[in-house]
């Protein structure tokens, strides 16, 4: 059955082709549309940034709630390290009520799809300029990344995806829609991913002098492509992607000393950043209006706790800003760190103190149950240890209740890289290279050098400490048909393990239906668009 869908949506958004330091500092408009076709150069290099913007923008977009898709993946939803408070995204959360007409699951869809669609068309306009220009090769190389990394996200979480890489024409709007097979799937992602490595450069692209932070580079290509082989255990092709990235690139990607350095500035320009989602408070800095000022992104208020409704505290950068007290790291990670890894305080606050001048506390730690916000029935909320990754100590400085911000957002970081390398040479039974990539991440935290026999488990505890709420462990576990098992074991937590609690908060724990929730459920109004159910079947253990 063929179905009518029109599935582009027109943007106007900002983007930079001037003398500046970044993608965001904006200064010529223009709009990506179904039926603006890139006819030179300059409106090559314009779509190609205004896809930045459109994916950086609406992946946060707080205009609606519902369509903040990046966020239950960010915060390692319905893992073993992950514990769900409350608010926005509950059914995912909690795996309560989640079902085929999940507003999230249809803007996540929704959202990549429409980065596909918009991929599809600049890929096609470079090819008619000519690849053998090498600005043209550029755009070309970039616009691949996109397209596979947005199919990616779609397999991994639903699997039962339909391909398209063609623009949407007049002549192509009716159309046959059908689940690809994985090998389609993966044979889409790996020749677009080798055709982004083969048109990028290591060096992070400039444009008039400046440094163009924000954009693709070969390295971040080779990292997806080798994510992919992950999924394929193709562990020769991770080695591959993974040591070339560390051997080439060496002086413009590599791994900090200080594992602190990273996430120490609003600016994630940190040469371990792969790519991140660059945001300020300039023109085009990312977010929606409110009036005349840009909103920013509201990610550090889920991962900020609430201590300011402590009596004796007020709200301050220092401590993180606003704070809603939603998402946090659980004690089964916060208990994975041993006594010389400074990643515990690296990566997380743990330690909330009395800051208001008035009170006669000021300055003392704030100690669990001692009353006036510290109860058990707000303790979870108020001062339960909390992610640093994605707390926003600067660009709410000037207004410390501010609920969103221009902090940048991670993407992907060498540190997985190297991780993967080990994780490749450990399936292949390769311990003393296994151990060395390990020790990478573990040594630099000031852990004595790992030596011994390397294990899956002690691979798996090190992604988690170093990597959490970066939107990894979800499809790690996945991977490696763990995710159920963890889950079901460790997520959120319970009285037992943390007894300042007032209840147990374990509810994707008891929820979790192995067989059913390693996969999305396709939303229902995209299967009737597509044909129906006879068409388009509904992944299993959803119907």
């Amino acid at each position: 059955m063929k179905k009518y869908i029109s599935y582009f949506l027109m943007i106007s958004v900002s983007v930079m082709y001037a003398s500046c330091d970044s993608l965001l500092n904006l200064e010529s408009e223009t709009s990506v549309t179904a039926n603006w076709l890139q006819t030179d150069k300059e409106g090559l290099r314009r779509a190609i940034a205004g896809l930045y913007v459109y994916e950086r923008d609406n992946i946060v977009d707080n205009s609606n709630e519902k369509g903040i898709v990046i966020i239950p993946q960010l915060f390692d939803f319905n893992t073993d390290i992950f514990l769900f408070n409350a608010g926005n995204w509950a059914s995912l959360g909690r795996l309560t009520d989640l079902t085929p007409d999940s507003g999230i699951l249809n803007d996540y869809w929704i959202f990549w799809y429409g980065v596909i669609g918009r991929a599809n068309e600049i890929i096609e306009s470079a090819k008619r300029l000519g690849l053998e220009d090498p600005e043209v090769k550029s755009v070309y190389g970039e616009a691949c990344l996109f397209r596979a990394r947005s199919y990616f996200e779609l397999w991994k979480r639903f699997e039962r995806i339909y391909l398209n890489t063609d623009p949407t024409e007049i002549s192509n709007l009716e159309r046959t829609y059908r689940p690809a097979t994985k090998e389609e799937v993966f044979t889409l992602l790996k020749d677009d991913l080798d055709d982004a490595i083969d048109a990028l450069s290591y060096e992070i692209p400039t444009y008039n002098n400046g440094v163009m932070y924000g954009r693709y580079t070969k390295a971040t290509a080779k990292h997806v492509r080798a994510q992919v082989a992950m999924w394929e255990n193709d562990w020769d092709c991770v080695i591959s992607q993974t040591e070339d990235i560390l051997r080439d690139a060496k002086g413009i990607t590599e791994l900090e000393e200080d594992p602190a350095v990273v996430f120490s500035s609003e600016e994630l320009r940190s040469k371990e950043i792969l790519y991140a989602y660059q945001f300020s408070k300039n023109v085009g800095g990312g977010g929606v209006l409110s009036g005349t000022a840009l909103k920013g992104h509201p990610v550090p208020v889920y991962v900020t706790s609430q201590y300011s409704s402590v009596a004796g505290t007020i709200c301050a950068a220092e401590q993180g800003g606003f704070g809603y007290g939603r998402d946090y790291p659980n004690m089964h990670l916060l208990e994975m760190y041993g006594p010389k890894d400074k990643r515990l305080d690296c990566y997380f606050v743990t330690k909330f103190y009395y800051n208001d001048p008035k009170s006669p506390n000021f300055g003392k730690e704030i100690v669990p149950g001692s009353g006036n916000g510290t109860q058990p029935s707000v303790y979870i909320t108020n001062i339960h240890p909390m992610s640093r990754k994605h707390a926003d100590y600067w660009t709410n400085s000037d207004d410390p209740e501010r609920k969103t911000s221009f902090r940048d957002l991670v993407v992907y970081r060498l540190a997985e890289t190297v991780l993967m390398c080990s994780e490749a040479y450990l399936h292949k039974g390769e311990n003393e290279l296994a151990v060395k990539y390990f020790n990478m991440t573990y040594g630099r935290a000031g852990n004595d050098p790992f030596v011994g026999t390397l294990t899956l488990e002690d691979l798996l505890d090190e992604y988690a400490r170093e990597l959490n709420f970066e939107g990894v462990r979800w499809p790690l576990l996945k991977r490696l048909g763990l995710l159920g098992e963890y889950c079901r074991k460790y997520e959120g937590e319970s009285m037992a393990e943390n007894p300042h609690l007032n209840k147990d908060y374990t509810f994707a724990r008891q929820n979790f239906v192995i067989g059913k929730h390693e996969c999305w459920p396709i939303p229902s109004n995209q299967i009737l668009l597509m044909g129906g159910s006879s068409v388009y079947p509904q992944n299993e253990g959803w119907n």
